[in-house]
């Protein structure tokens, strides 16, 4: 099923249909549509952050697990991108131990990218429109930042959100229990932007962001869902990711 693109709410049933395909940016024999501009800054604890600029960028992106996706060659997919150029900056989640400790949870995530993420970038960056992307825990840490955080950025891509995590509990799986940001947004107020996916084949995953969905919306949030074929993994947050850049960028 696709996320309609007029800025309506979409909500996935069980008999819903995936989304199948691959974006275009991924296949290797295209050529490049524009210039990119690959940089490199020390970020701490032998850690880099890594930002991939376009000429005349119109937008930021901060995308979580950034060694994961550069490992994926994002740099070459980023010049095959046919939408409005933005700058894209990769920020390192280190060792399991360090993510764990970091993305899921909302305050630490947010003055992370407030005080050690943004401040490292050119100054004309900082002032163009910011989308947040992540995956799994970085996704929960994009829809967090958005809804919580809108000054830092009040657009997030969610890909297989981690919500049913709770920071007073050990890791477990989502067994359709609400987490900590989907209880706290019950009590808030957000005008942010979400493009929320699932894969298929993460059927507890998918189940959560069916359920987060009208807490977040009833918080005044636009926000869509979508399912992929696929499971939690980066053989459908690759396409996924570029997808959801041609759903915002949708008239």
């Amino acid at each position: 099923m696709r996320a309609p693109r007029d800025g309506r709410e979409a909500r996935l049933g069980s008999d819903a249909a995936p989304t199948v395909g691959a974006h275009p940016v991924w296949d290797a024999s295209a050529p490049l549509r524009r210039r990119v501009e690959v940089t490199t800054t020390p970020l701490g604890d032998g850690l880099e952050l890594t930002v991939l600029t376009p000429d005349d960028p119109v937008g930021l992106v901060v995308l979580f697990d950034g060694e994961r996706w550069l490992e994926h060659g994002i740099d070459d997919a980023w010049g095959r991108h046919e939408g409005p150029p933005r700058a894209v900056v990769l920020v390192p989640s280190g060792p399991w131990e360090r993510r764990h400790a970091l993305l899921p949870h909302p305050v630490v995530v947010a003055a992370h990218v407030q005080d050690d993420v943004l401040p490292r970038l050119d100054p004309a960056l900082l002032a163009l429109p910011r989308t947040v992307a992540g995956q799994s825990y970085g996704g929960l840490a994009a829809a967090a930042i958005a809804t919580l955080r809108p000054d830092l950025a009040p657009t997030a891509i969610v890909q297989s959100g981690s919500f049913h995590f709770r920071a007073d509990e050990p890791p477990r799986h989502p067994r359709g229990v609400m987490g900590d940001l989907g209880l706290l947004l019950a009590d808030r107020r957000t005008a942010a932007t979400l493009v929320l996916q699932a894969g298929t084949g993460e059927a507890d995953v998918l189940d959560m962001a069916e359920r987060f969905l009208p807490v977040v919306r009833a918080a005044g949030a636009r926000v869509t869902l979508e399912a992929y074929e696929g499971g939690h993994d980066m053989g459908w947050w690759t396409h996924g990711l570029f997808d959801a850049f041609d759903q915002l960028d949708a008239p």
